[in-house]
């Protein structure tokens, strides 16, 4: 009488689901409602600003950014000489000129560059893999110095 008892426990199904498949199904609806939950909630959690990569208000907030753009160079600003063969690879628009110093190629998508063209700067920027160039970095903010 015992033994079947135990036997009759072990064999029976889990509750009242006879379909295993109701139980994956729901495991996997409530791991895709908890995942969107979860991405919703980290990308609104510390990030109060809207962001715009078309608007002015991005760009200004980038050139104050220094957190972003960690490296940071001085010199003269000079705009780079453009080559006789128009296809010719190129990288960026301008020169930081640094005395004792290999000059570094800027280029700037947030930056308008020529502003400073023969003025005493320091840049800030990320440094970027250069071909040709000894150092190219793309600028996020510049400051004039004297």
């Amino acid at each position: 009488m015992v033994g079947n008892i135990i036997e009759e426990k072990i064999t029976k199904p889990l509750g009242n689901v006879e379909n295993p498949m109701h139980i994956i199904s729901g495991v996997a609806i409530a791991a895709v409602i908890l995942g969107i939950l979860t991405g919703f909630i980290l990308s609104t959690k510390g990030n109060n600003r809207k962001v715009s990569s078309l608007s002015v208000g991005t760009a200004k907030s980038a050139q104050q950014d220094t957190r972003t753009f960690k490296d940071f160079a001085e010199g003269t600003i000079k705009a780079k000489p453009q080559p006789e063969d128009p296809s010719e690879y190129t990288e960026g628009t301008h020169m930081l000129i640094r005395e004792g110093a290999v000059p570094v190629a800027l280029t700037s998508s947030v930056v308008d560059l020529s502003k400073y063209e023969g003025k005493k700067v320091k840049v800030y920027g990320e440094t970027q893999k250069a071909l040709k160039e000894g150092w190219l970095m793309d600028i996020g903010k510049v400051e004039e110095t004297k």
